[in-house]
């Protein structure tokens, strides 16, 4: 039973990868709390700035236009950080489904000849038999067999 579960959930996971990569994405690429804060004290400085004539006022223009310029850099500087974000996603859930492709190969030659599930004798597959038991006994689904169609199957629901 436990290897009916864990070939069928690695299957679909392999199929597909964004279920355990988004969220591990969402903790990555969260915008902090000083990202919001440095946005709306941006815009707290802009709107001060045209209160103020630039003429009759240069010296505060000029202050405040100055602290804007410093948040602007420093917004710039971390979205250049997430820039590599872009990189972390690809690679991630890339690099998840390679994980769980090789690990489905090594489980499917491990498990080579044991049966996932037996069939009843009143089930007769005769024409498949010999691929669907394919080292085993007659009306057993080995493992690779069982792999091959939870794949499948998981490709259509992707579709979907």
């Amino acid at each position: 039973m436990l290897l009916l579960l864990s070939s069928t959930l690695l299957s679909f996971l392999s199929v597909h990868p964004k279920i355990v990569s988004e969220p591990v994405l969402k903790l990555i690429k969260r915008s902090s709390t000083g990202d919001n804060s440095e946005l709306k004290e941006i815009r707290k400085l802009k709107s001060e700035q045209q209160k103020l004539n630039i003429v009759d006022n240069f010296a505060e223009y000029s202050r405040i236009q100055r602290k804007i310029n410093i948040l602007t850099q420093s917004i710039e500087e971390k979205n250049a950080k997430s820039a590599n974000n872009l990189y972390i996603t690809i690679s991630l859930s890339r690099g998840l489904q390679i994980f769980l492709i090789v690990l489905l190969v090594i489980l499917s030659l491990y498990f080579r000849r044991t049966p996932v599930f037996y069939l009843d004798d009143s089930i007769d597959i005769t024409p498949f038999g010999h691929f669907i038991s394919f080292p085993n006994a007659a009306n057993s689904v080995s493992f690779h067999f069982w792999v091959m169609c939870c794949r499948a199957v998981a490709k259509l629901t992707k579709s979907i």
